[in-house]
C-alpha cells in the first residue's frame, strides 16, 4: 500500500537528517521494521546518508536501485524486503533543526550537491526563493534519537500530526526464539502491534 512516510535520524548537533519512503508507512509496516530492524542508530544513519527517496524500506541497511534489481521486490525476509530499494535517481535528504519542526512539516529538502529544493517567484520586481517545506506523507512520521529510541508522530482527525511518541508503545514481545534470518543467526522476538 503507498502509505507515504518520512524516516528522521536525529545528529550529534540535535538537528534531523531524513528520507522519504513510498510504501507501506504505516506503524505494522515501515514502523516494525524500524522497531525491529533498526535499533543500532548507525544503521538507518547509512540508508539515510545515500541520499535516495526509497520505494521501500528492507531489513537490510543496503540501498538498491529497484530497477536493476527486481528480483528484490519480493517479501523475502519474514514478509518484508530484503533491502532497501529506490527508484529516481535523483539525490534527496530532509533537513529538520527539531522534532517540532518534522511534525509541523517544515523540514527541508535537499536535493543535489546539498541544495535547498523550492522555488523562485518575482515579489515586487525581485527574485525571490521561497524553500520547500515538508513533503506529502499520509500521517506517520518516524525519528530515531541518538541513544536508538525510535518515536513516531500520527495524524489526528482533524489532519494535524500528534506529538512524537515512543514507538515502542505499540509493539509487544510475545516470544523469543532463535532463528536464520536472512541469512544471520539471531534471536527473534515475535511482535505484536497493539491497537490504538
Amino acid at each position: 500500500m503507498g502509505t507515504r512516510t518520512a524516516i528522521f535520524k536525529e545528529q550529534a548537533d540535535g538537528t534531523y537528517q531524513g528520507i522519504y519512503c513510498h510504501w507501506d508507512g504505516y506503524i505494522e509496516g515501515v514502523g516494525a521494521v524500524l522497531y525491529e530492524h533498526y535499533q543500532d542508530p548507525e544503521k538507518i544513519q547509512k540508508v539515510i546518508n545515500q541520499k535516495k527517496g526509497l520505494s521501500c524500506l528492507g531489513v537490510k541497511e543496503n540501498v538498491l536501485y529497484e530497477y536493476d534489481n527486481v528480483g528484490c521486490r519480493e517479501l523475502t525476509c519474514c514478509g518484508w524486503h530484503e533491502f532497501c530499494l529506490y527508484v529516481r535517481p535523483e539525490t534527496e535528504m530532509y533537513l529538520a533543526q527539531s522534532l517540532e519542526e518534522i511534525r509541523e512539516q517544515q523540514y527541508l529538502t535537499l536535493t543535489d550537491l546539498d541544495r535547498i529544493d523550492g522555488w523562485t517567484e518575482l515579489v515586487e520586481g525581485k527574485v525571490t526563493f521561497t524553500p520547500y517545506r515538508g513533503s506529502d506523507n499520509n500521517g506517520y512520521l518516524y525519528a530515531q534519537r541518538q541513544s536508538g529510541e525510535w518515536l513516531v508522530s500520527t495524524m489526528n482527525c482533524n489532519g494535524d500530526m500528534k506529538d512524537f511518541e515512543p514507538l515502542s508503545k505499540y509493539f509487544h514481545e510475545k516470544k523469543t526464539k532463535k532463528e536464520t534470518f536472512c541469512g544471520e543467526q539471531k534471536i527473534s522476538k515475535e511482535l505484536v502491534v497493539i491497537p490504538e
